[in-house]
């Protein structure tokens, strides 16, 4: 069998997602595990004897791996993917790519050089109703694009942050907009394109943790439509994620996973996908069928020597335009992305 052996660098509750889901692949193998208590390797091994290492370095040593997963906090994502990148294996990071868009795009960079397999987890692009959608406005089938909205109004309790204390912490990623929002955001980007400029405004409502966990945001797009991204994880008990799309022909509305309204005369409604579960009050309800599907996309990738469905390029797109959203709420204007580290994608190459 030719399995593609991963090494899984973080062990935690997304490690266990992730572990699961090379199980489940007929052409995926966990090979070796980073990090980790004790009670966090037994859950990703399901009891198979799996070659465990002290620290990554260690295990990019030693370790008979193909290819790593990086699943340690969001802040600490660049130097484990770059020392992977460096020790020649592919390299799959767990969302978001990096919380500082020029470490981001310093990945990009090495990864353009190794000439590696390297992608980032937007699983949410390999959903079916999400492919179809892609593909019909690709094709100009439901017009030209007006509006896209999207909403996260989920709820973590003050136990969820106490757990991690990085949930809470900027420099890692912690607020609704990066840990929680990003997915969607990057569903906005991908569906809709380039976006010139952003509005935001943010506010800590529901916790006593310094990072935000409400965001509002305006996006202006290049090709005129406009956008907004609301994220909260102080909003009990917590609903489905929502996204909506309208066009010139017609507009349809996504719940979680399901397509719950769809107005485009003439074009057929597209299948949902099946099994992804919500998370908008437990985060590890969203199940593995998602993860399974980059899994098999990013093997896929690595045999046919292509890019991944969500590239680090793409992680990089995302990160700044997070970034540049914050931004905004923190200086009170707007900003375009392309102030964030405008000059720093493209140095070196």
């Amino acid at each position: 069998m030719n399995w593609l052996r991963i090494g899984l660098i973080g062990p935690g509750a997304i490690g266990e997602t992730h572990a699961r889901a090379i199980r489940a692949l007929d052409e995926t193998v966990l090979s070796a595990i980073a990090g980790g208590t004790p009670e966090q390797i037994a859950a990703c091994t399901n009891g198979e004897p799996v070659p465990t290492f002290a620290t990554a370095e260690a295990m990019l040593a030693s370790a008979e791996i193909d290819a790593v997963v990086v699943c340690t906090p969001s802040g600490a994502h660049h130097d484990v993917a770059l020392a992977a990148i460096e020790a020649g294996r592919h390299v799959l990071v767990e969302k978001p790519l990096c919380v500082d868009p020029a470490e981001a795009a310093s990945l990009v960079r090495a990864a353009a050089r190794s000439q590696l397999t390297c992608g980032v987890v937007s699983q949410r692009r390999l959903e079916p109703q999400h492919q179809a959608i892609k593909a019909l406005l690709d094709a100009g089938h439901l017009g030209q694009a007006r509006l896209i909205e999207a909403a996260i109004h989920w709820y973590r309790s003050d136990a969820y942050y106490a757990e991690k204390p990085w949930r809470s912490e900027a420099e890692h990623g912690g607020g609704s907009l990066f840990n929680q929002g990003v997915h969607n955001l990057d569903l906005m980007l991908w569906l809709f394109g380039t976006v010139d400029s952003v509005q935001g405004k943010m506010a800590t409502l529901g916790h006593t943790h310094a990072v935000e966990d409400t965001t509002a945001a305006l996006l202006s797009f290049a090709s005129g439509a406009l956008g907004v991204i609301v994220t909260s994880t102080a909003l009990p008990p917590g609903r489905p994620a929502m996204l909506r799309l309208f066009t010139d022909r017609g507009s349809c509305e996504l719940g979680n996973d399901s397509i719950v309204r769809w107005d485009f005369p003439g074009v057929a409604e597209p299948p949902s996908a099946a099994g992804v579960g919500s998370a908008a009050s437990d985060p590890k309800a969203i199940g593995i069928e998602g993860h399974i599907a980059q899994w098999r996309d990013f093997a896929q990738a690595v045999r046919e020597r292509r890019s991944p469905a969500s590239s680090f390029r793409d992680g990089f797109e995302a990160a700044r335009l997070v970034d540049a959203i914050y931004r905004s709420a923190s200086e009170g204007r707007a900003i375009s992305p392309n102030e964030v580290a405008s000059e720093v994608i493209h140095a070196d190459e």
